[in-house]
C-alpha cells in the first residue's frame, strides 16, 4: 500500500501541503499509511492498544438504510449487541498549531504535469464561519460559473484550476490549485488564483449567482437521498461530526441568510498573505527503498468453515424476491417521429430530471468533429457571452454538457423539472446557433499538445497506451487520433458544416423525471431541431465489431515498459471468441469464483497466502454488443522484486485453476444474492435496456439466468474455464 502511495503524484503533493499546514497536529504529521520506517517496525502491542481504546460501543454507530421495519430492527440490534460492554470515553486533546504568519513555500518532484496548491487555514467543522467559507468556495469554483471556472479555466488562462474546502474536527483549510499551460510558470498560476480571491475580498462578484449555488446544494441533497448509500452517508456524517442530521440537511437554509457583506468580511479574514504554497515540479522523484519482507506462504484450507461462519449460515432469513425490469411498466418507448424513439422513465422520488439527445455520429463520420463540437461547452449565443450562458444555467440549477466520441454525439442536461423547458431552449440555441471563439480553440489545441507531452512522462498513461496498443494495434486511440498538424489546422469555421451534417442524422431522446411523456414530447418538439420530421432521418454507420489483436502463438508473450517507480504493474490480456450471451451465467460463475472479493482465488492465493500484490484483479470480459470479441484480462500491482514470482503464479492460476467445492458454493450464494438485491434504479433502466438490446434481448435476461443458478455444477464451470481460459495464449 505504501508503494502505491509513493507512485501517486497527487498524494505526494497533498501530503507536502498538509505537513506544511499542520506542523504539530496529526493532520500533517501522521499520514494514514505512515512512513517507510513505521512500516519496517510495526508495534503489534500498540495496534491492540489502539483497537481496545477506540473500537468500543460508545464510540461507534450502526447505520442502516433500506426496506426494514425499524422497531423490529431495533429489537435485533438490542438482542445481539446489548452484551457489548461500554468502554472508557474516548477523549482526544489536539495539539495547538501556531498561526501561519507568512507565506510558507515548499516543492516536491514528480515527472510530468506540474501543479501548485495554495492552502489557507480555514475554520473547523463546528465553527460559525464554516457556512460562509463553504459559500466562498462555491463562488470561486462551482464547476460551471465560478470565478475560477469562468475567468481562468473556460477562458483558457490556465490548463486547469479550482478550489475545495476541508472542514475537520479541530482545524479546517481552504485550497486553491492550478496546472499551467505550456510556457507558463507556477508563479504566474498562483498570481492568477489569488487575483480571483481578491475579487471576493473587494466584493467584485455577482451576488445574483448565490441563489444558484444554494439551489445546487439542494439538488445535491435530493440526489443523495435517492439511494441507500447516499442516505447512509448522511447519517454516518452526522455521527462522525457529532451533529444532528437536521443540521446537515438545513445547510441550504442557513446559506440563504448569508449576505454579501458577510462573504466579503470572511474572505478578508481568512484569505491573507499567510498561506502555504506547494509546487510539484517536472523533475525526477527519488523513491524510498522498501525491502521485500520475508513472509512465508500461508497454507489455505478453502473447504474449512469456522464456527462463526457456520452460525451465520444457520441463521434463517426470508430471501428477498428479485425485481426484474418490466418493459411494459418501468419505462415507455414512444414513437417521437418516423424512425426516432423517445424513452421516458418516471422519477418516483423527487423533481430532478435527467435528459439527453443522442446521435450515432462522431469523429469516424466527420474527421475532427469532436474537437470542434466540444467548443459548444464554452460557446455563447447571439445574445449571450459564454460566461453569461454558464451563469444562466447555474441560476437555473441545470448542468448542461455536449459530449462526443468516435461514433456518438450527445447533449445532456440535469436539473429541476421546473427549469426543463428553459434549459432545453438555451441548450438548443447553443447547439445550433453557437458563437465560437477561434482563440479559445487554439488555446485548447495548445493544451491538448501539452497534455500529450506530459502523458509521455506519466507511467499510468504509458501503461494504458501500451495495453491499448497490444489489444488494438494501430487502431488504438493513442495512435489513431489527430496529429499535431491536424490539430493546429482546426478552425471554428468548420462548425457550420458540422452542425448542418448533424441536423440530418437520426437521434434518440431519453428523459427521466416527473413531467408526463406528453409534456416532454411537446417541449422537445417545440425546441429541438429539426422541428418537423416527416421522413426518416439518416442512420449513420454503427461502430464496427470490436476485435482484439492476436499477436503471437506462444503460451505467453511479455511486453515491457521501463520506468522509475515504487511498484511494478502486471497486466494480462487473452483474446477470446465473439460474445455469446448464452454464456453469461458461466462467465459470472467463473468471475465470482476466480476474483469475487475476499473469497476469490486472486485475493486468497496472490494477496493473502503469499503477499505478492498490493492490488489484483482478473476476469473474463464479454463483448458489449453482438459481434464484439470477448477478452480475459487481469492485473497485479506488486513490489518490483516480487514481479517474477507474482507473474508466474498469475499464469499458473489461469492455466491450472484451483478446484474447491466450497469456493464454488460461495460463488453460487454470492451470485444468487446479487440477483436478489441487484435493483436497477429508475435512472439506469433505459441505458440498461439499450445495453441488453445490443446483445439481442427484448426483455430482462436476468430472470432466466437467475432460474438456472441452482442447476449449475462445479464441473460445468471447470469445462468453461478449460475452453475459454486455460487453453489460450496470453500477452
Amino acid at each position: 500500500e505504501k508503494n502505491r502511495a509513493l507512485d501517486n503524484k497527487e498524494r505526494i503533493i497533498s501530503e507536502a501541503v498538509e505537513e506544511t499546514l499542520y506542523k504539530k497536529h496529526p493532520y500533517g504529521t501522521q499520514t494514514t499509511l505512515g512512513t517507510v520506517d513505521h512500516l519496517k517496525n510495526p508495534a503489534l502491542s500498540k495496534m491492540y492498544e489502539f483497537y481496545r481504546k477506540n473500537y468500543v460501543p460508545n464510540n461507534m454507530a450502526i447505520v442502516i438504510s433500506g426496506d426494514i421495519d425499524i422497531n423490529h430492527t431495533k429489537q435485533i440490534i438490542t438482542k445481539y449487541f446489548s452484551s457489548w460492554k461500554k468502554g472508557a470515553d474516548v477523549k482526544y486533546t489536539p495539539p495547538v498549531e501556531e498561526p501561519i504568519k507568512q507565506i510558507e513555500r515548499k516543492t516536491v518532484n514528480y515527472k510530468g504535469e506540474e501543479k501548485v496548491i495554495l492552502a489557507f487555514r480555514g475554520a473547523a467543522y463546528k465553527s460559525k464561519d464554516k457556512d460562509v467559507l463553504t459559500l466562498i468556495d462555491m463562488i470561486l469554483d462551482n464547476g460551471n460559473a465560478g470565478l475560477i471556472n469562468n475567468n481562468l479555466v473556460n477562458s483558457q488562462k490556465v490548463r486547469s484550476a479550482g478550489s475545495y474546502p476541508s472542514f475537520n474536527e479541530d482545524y479546517g483549510a481552504m485550497y486553491l490549485y492550478g496546472i499551467p499551460k505550456e510556457g507558463q510558470s507556477l508563479a504566474e498560476v498562483e498570481k492568477l488564483l489569488l487575483a480571483e480571491v481578491e475579487k471576493i475580498k473587494t466584493g467584485n462578484f455577482d451576488e445574483t449567482l448565490l441563489p444558484g449555488i444554494i439551489r445546487a446544494f439542494e439538488i445535491g441533497q435530493k440526489s443523495q437521498l435517492e439511494s441507500n448509500p447516499g442516505r447512509v452517508n448522511i447519517l454516518k456524517g452526522a455521527f462522525l461530526r457529532e451533529v444532528p442530521v437536521k443540521e446537515l440537511m438545513s445547510l441550504s437554509e442557513r446559506l440563504k441568510k448569508i449576505s454579501k457583506a458577510d462573504i466579503v468580511k470572511a474572505a478578508n479574514a481568512y484569505y491573507q498573505n499567510n498561506y502555504v504554497a506547494v509546487q510539484r515540479l517536472d523533475k525526477e522523484y527519488t523513491f524510498p527503498k522498501i525491502e521485500k519482507p520475508g513472509l512465508e506462504k500461508i497454507k489455505l484450507n478453502t473447504d474449512a468453515k469456522s464456527d462463526f461462519i457456520k452460525n451465520v449460515e444457520n441463521v434463517k432469513v426470508n430471501p428477498i424476491d428479485p425485481k426484474w425490469v418490466d418493459y411494459n411498466k418501468d419505462f415507455k418507448a414512444i414513437a417521437y417521429a418516423p424512425g426516432t424513439v423517445m424513452y421516458h422513465t418516471k422519477n418516483p422520488l423527487n423533481d430532478i430530471f435527467n435528459f439527453s439527445i443522442s446521435y450515432d455520429y462522431g469523429n469516424k463520420h466527420y474527421k475532427s468533429f469532436c474537437e470542434v463540437m466540444d467548443e459548444l461547452n464554452f460557446a455563447g449565443t447571439d445574445t449571450l457571452t459564454p460566461e453569461q450562458v454558464q451563469e444562466e444555467l447555474f441560476k437555473m440549477g441545470v448542468n448542461l454538457s455536449y459530449g462526443c466520441g468516435e461514433y456518438g454525439f450527445s447533449m445532456s442536461m440535469s436539473g429541476l423539472d421546473s427549469q426543463f423547458e428553459n434549459a432545453l431552449s438555451l441548450g438548443e440555441k447553443v447547439l445550433w446557433s453557437a458563437k465560437l471563439d477561434e482563440s479559445h480553440l487554439k488555446n485548447k489545441v495548445s493544451n491538448i499538445l501539452t497534455n500529450r507531452s506530459d502523458a509521455k512522462k506519466d507511467h499510468n498513461t504509458l501503461r494504458r497506451a501500451l495495453g491499448s496498443y497490444i489489444a488494438y494495434g494501430n487502431k488504438s486511440s493513442f495512435i489513431n487520433r489527430l496529429t499535431k498538424d491536424e490539430l493546429q489546422k482546426l478552425s471554428i469555421n468548420q462548425y457550420d458544416d458540422m452542425k448542418n451534417q448533424l441536423i440530418k442524422q437520426n437521434f434518440e431522446v431519453n428523459y427521466s423525471g416527473q413531467l408526463s411523456p406528453e409534456n416532454v414530447e411537446s417541449i422537445v418538439k417545440k425546441h429541438h431541431q429539426p422541428n418537423n420530421i416527416n421522413v426518416p432521418l439518416l442512420n449513420p454507420r454503427k461502430r464496427p465489431e470490436i476485435e482484439i489483436a492476436n499477436r503471437h502463438t506462444k503460451p505467453v508473450k511479455i511486453y515491457f515498459l521501463d520506468y522509475k517507480g515504487a511498484q511494478a504493474h502486471i497486466s494480462l490480456l487473452i483474446p477470446e471468441n465473439k460474445v455469446n450471451p448464452q454464456d453469461s451465467l458461466k462467465t459470472s460463475f467463473y468471475n465470482e469464483y476466480f476474483d469475487g472479493g475476499m473469497g476469490g482465488i486472486m485475493f486468497q492465493e496472490v494477496r493473502e497466502a503469499r503477499s505478492l500484490a498490493y492490488s489484483s484483479s482478473a476476469g473474463y470480459v464479454p463483448g458489449s454488443r453482438l459481434g464484439d470479441q470477448d477478452q480475459m484480462s487481469g492485473y497485479i500491482g506488486t513490489q518490483a522484486d516480487k514481479t517474477v514470482e507474482a507473474l508466474s503464479l498469475f499464469i499458473d492460476l489461469l492455466k491450472n485453476i484451483p478446484v474447491s467445492e466450497q469456493r464454488f458454493l460461495r460463488a453460487k450464494d454470492s451470485l444468487e444474492s446479487a440477483y436478489r438485491t441487484g435493483y436497477i434504479d429508475f435512472r439506469s433502466i433505459v441505458p440498461t435496456v439499450m445495453y441488453w438490446g445490443e446483445l439481442g434481448y427484448n426483455k430482462d435476461p436476468r430472470a432466466e439466468t437467475f432460474n438456472k443458478i441452482p442447476e449449475m455444477k462445479l464441473q460445468d464451470m471447470l469445462d468453461y474455464v478449460k475452453e475459454k481460459v486455460s487453453s489460450k495464449n496470453a500477452g
